[in-house]
């Protein structure tokens, strides 16, 4: 198909192939459409990085500068890739970072209660493969619909083990609805290469 075993889709053409398991993967996300990156660690980059370049585009001008920061928490213990997504976001001024405790959702409250931004987006891990432990889920949920963040699961290491069908983390909580951007890869139980982004 004129593709080598690492050739990525923009090295050797988007076939549909690559459109086929994007298609598989959205659904076995229970989302309405995906994008495959090169790796996992470029597609939680890419998620973290254009929430800054959103930012910056909303604000047209410096009378809408605040308004449009971007407030960013992430868990305390979030892989390398998401915090180096973070680094890049911050430079362009447009994001606030908030760190909070590791799975504790006491602190994000605290944290998300006294921010005043309106966009907020929380990002996790699903299964934090250091510790083995999960995101309380259900909690995450639950203050998402109370303060309106949007939130981001890197459900690397719960995809194709965790739940019924393999969905991870969101399903076997039974949340896969309450997820905005999942970010996965298919170089753990895939045992392949490359990254996801599936998302509304």
């Amino acid at each position: 198909h004129g593709m080598g075993p690492r050739g990525s889709a923009l090295i050797c053409g988007y076939t549909n192939y690559h459109r086929l398991l994007e298609s598989c993967l959205a659904d076995l996300k229970k989302k309405e459409d995906c994008l495959l990156c090169p790796t996992g660690f470029a597609a939680n980059m890419a998620v973290i990085v254009a929430v800054g370049n959103i930012a910056s585009l909303l604000a047209g001008d410096e009378k809408s500068f605040k308004d449009e920061k971007i407030a960013i928490f992430s868990d305390a213990l979030n892989h390398a890739s998401i915090i180096d997504g973070i680094r890049i976001a911050e430079r362009t001024k447009m994001v606030e970072v908030f760190v909070y405790k590791h799975c504790d959702m006491s602190h994000l409250k605290t944290l998300l209660s006294c921010c005043t931004m309106r966009k907020k987006v929380v990002v996790t891990d699903s299964l934090f493969s250091m510790d083995g432990d999960f995101a309380p889920m259900v909690e995450l949920v639950k203050l998402r619909r109370k303060y309106g963040f949007l939130l981001v699961l890197d459900d690397a290491h719960g995809t194709f083990v965790c739940g019924k069908n393999g969905g991870g983390v969101a399903e076997q909580f039974n949340c896969e609805r309450d997820v905005d951007i999942c970010v996965g890869t298919l170089s753990k139980a895939a045992g392949c290469q490359g990254g996801f982004i599936a998302c509304r």
